[in-house]
């Protein structure tokens, strides 16, 4: 007898992680273009909601890594940035991935900070 698998949970279970938010320049492409190559980059991965001003000028993608349960928010407003939450010992993974997503998307990162706003590099 087949069954069904159940319903998706609603939330994930508590873990620590890490905050940090990457500051990025435009770059030449469109905003959709840029959503879909980072998300390439760091495939596979689960959509957890999306966000849209009434006039389409600021909008909020978010969506989860699938295989390292990293949590990604793609900001498109002021400033033009990509917010990841992650387990502490996935920072240089992290670090490698979003670098290179940065650059398939054809931005440069200007700024990282952490939690509080800190300023942690250019």
């Amino acid at each position: 007898m087949d069954m069904e698998p159940g319903p998706a949970p609603w939330f994930n279970a508590f873990r620590p992680r890490i905050h940090r938010c990457l500051r990025l320049s435009d770059g030449p492409t469109a905003h959709a273009e840029r959503l879909r190559r980072l998300r390439e980059a760091l495939a596979p991965t689960t959509d957890r909601g999306s966000w849209r001003s009434a006039s389409d000028e600021t909008r909020q993608d978010h969506f989860a890594t699938v295989d390292t349960d990293w949590l990604l928010t793609y900001d498109a407003s002021r400033p033009h940035q990509i917010r990841i939450d992650f387990p502490p010992e996935d920072s240089e993974q992290v670090r490698q991935r979003l670098f290179a997503a940065a650059q398939l998307m054809g931005c440069e990162v200007l700024q990282i900070t952490g939690q509080l706003g800190c300023r942690l590099a250019n």
